[in-house]
């Protein structure tokens, strides 16, 4: 019997390059200020993100009716990269710090929205683990554009400390899946407690 799916089986991080400069000199005192243990701002918001989801897929067929009103479907001509349902994926952060993590995140949703210069977002990447922290496939999203950020509330009658979450998503225009673990990388790996043991 195999073990059931980990869903935190997984390793997702935003690229330093998501952040312009300017969002890095602005967020960089008040982080220092606050002595937050995370050494950039990058870290800082990686170290909040809580989840991301794959979309799954989807066609639309179109039918033809036959004789005494029979309907008949067929596949499409719908390229592979638009099966994906919906294009999109999400990424939920917790909300930490007074909602600072949700600012620094509506500030750099402003500046990829203002970039005249780069179209897209450069690359995110999803990398699937195992048990034993091997990596087993990637996820790569190409040309990624970011299309909305939920919002956050401000309430008296709340005076507890609740999780808060938000989530940001993104639309993309390609995806790749790879598969990393081929049978001379499977042997390599077979054969290291092996060597350990001799040792």
């Amino acid at each position: 019997m195999r073990l059931s799916s980990q869903s935190s089986q997984f390793i997702f991080n935003l690229p330093s390059d998501f952040l312009p400069q300017e969002i890095i000199n602005t967020y960089t005192p008040i982080l220092e200020k606050n002595w937050v243990q995370y050494e950039n701002v990058i870290d800082y918001i990686n170290s909040t993100i809580k989840s991301v989801n794959f979309p799954g897929l989807s066609i639309q067929t179109p039918e033809q009716s036959l004789i005494r009103g029979k309907k008949r479907s067929y596949k499409p001509a719908t390229n592979v990269n638009d099966i994906v349902s919906t294009r999109e994926f999400q990424v939920t952060f917790r909300s930490v710090d007074s909602d600072l993590n949700y600012w620094l995140v509506f500030d750099i949703f402003q500046k990829h929205y203002l970039d005249v210069i780069n179209m897209y977002i450069n690359p995110f990447t999803i990398t699937a683990v195992d048990i034993h922290r091997d990596a087993i496939y990637v996820i790569k999203f190409f040309e990624i554009i970011a299309l909305s950020l939920s919002e956050v509330n401000f309430d008296y009658s709340q005076q507890k400390v609740n999780p808060k979450e938000f989530t940001l998503t993104f639309k993309f225009n390609f995806v790749q899946i790879e598969f990393l673990l081929n049978k001379s990388k499977v042997m390599e790996l077979e054969t290291v407690p092996r060597i350990i043991q001799k040792i």
